[in-house]
């Protein structure tokens, strides 16, 4: 007789044990229920990678400072700087000006609306 390899004599031979997956479910259901009664309960936070928390005022200088460092640079490659692509550098200074008046304003926002709660 050739000899066979494991698999084949498994697959060839006997009784192949094959569930529906019926058998584990309220098992599951039981791990699950525990699991959550073991996680400490969160209510729910708007996403804070968007709207970053403005515990008080001084945590605006940064962003205003840099937002009008922005502008400036802005200023000074659209009209006084006599570089080649200073059209490009504006428009890029621009870009990145604006995303931090935008940021900024998320702030101020969000801390005038912690002020009118209290």
């Amino acid at each position: 007789m050739p000899k066979m390899s494991k698999t084949r004599r498994q697959r060839k031979g006997g009784n192949p044990v094959r569930g529906t997956g019926n058998a584990s479910q309220p098992r599951t259901k039981h791990i699950e229920q525990q699991v959550a009664s073991l996680q400490p309960q969160r209510p729910s936070a708007p996403n804070l990678f968007l709207s970053p928390s403005v515990p008080r005022p001084e945590s605006l200088i940064f962003p205003a400072m840099v937002a009008l460092g922005c502008w400036g640079m802005v200023i000074y490659f659209l009209f006084l700087s006599s570089e080649a692509n200073h059209v490009l550098f504006g428009g890029m200074a621009a870009l990145i000006a604006l995303i931090w008046s935008v940021r900024f304003g998320i702030r101020v926002r969000k801390l005038l609306q912690q002020r009118s709660r209290t």
